[in-house]
């Protein structure tokens, strides 16, 4: 009885799953965006505003259900009190909780994990740290037609002791 209660259920699993994939097109996603970076550190009472390009790879594992990869570089700096601040790189995993209101307009979240490099130079010298932590965002995707989106999002990429690295990007997307 409990082999046939084993047979069973792993036939229904591969059904469901044969029919999810049959319904799952455009699984794999990719967008590039510009994210207005926001470097703040409470200790030494300083911000930054440096620009960054990012890019995402994504994955729909389900309708409501996404992972995705981020890399980021920047391409602007900010200088406040003589230290010019620039995004070296930032990097990040994530699961993507979302919801689509109606066909063209999404909702979703992400809650991950992110490494980040900024690069400090002053008159005086020059040095960089990298450190990572828990990152999350909330956004939303607008669907001009099967392939294209555009999307915007606010991020917290950083958040540990008294410094925060938040931002906030537009981008496009294209699925494969």
């Amino acid at each position: 009885m409990i082999k046939i209660s084993v047979v069973v259920a792993a036939a229904l699993l591969a059904a469901g799953a044969a029919q999810a994939q049959s319904q799952a097109t455009n699984a794999v996603y990719g967008e590039l965006g510009y994210t207005f970076v926001k470097v703040k550190d409470d200790f030494f009472n300083v911000s930054f505003k440096p620009g960054a390009i990012r890019g995402i790879v994504g994955w729909d594992l389900h309708p409501n259900v996404a992972i995705e990869g981020m890399l980021a570089g920047g391409v602007s700096d900010d200088t406040t009190q003589g230290v010019k601040a620039k995004i070296s790189r930032s990097y990040g995993l994530y699961v993507v909780p979302k919801y689509s209101i109606t066909p063209e307009f999404e909702v979703f979240g992400r809650l991950g994990y992110a490494d980040s490099k900024i690069k400090l130079s002053s008159s005086i010298g020059s040095g960089s740290g990298s450190d990572s932590s828990f990152s999350w965002g909330l956004g939303a995707k607008y669907n001009f037609n099967k392939q294209f989106y555009g999307a915007v999002d606010y991020m917290s990429y950083f958040d540990k002791d008294s410094t925060t690295v938040t931002g906030a990007t537009l981008s496009v997307g294209y699925r494969f």
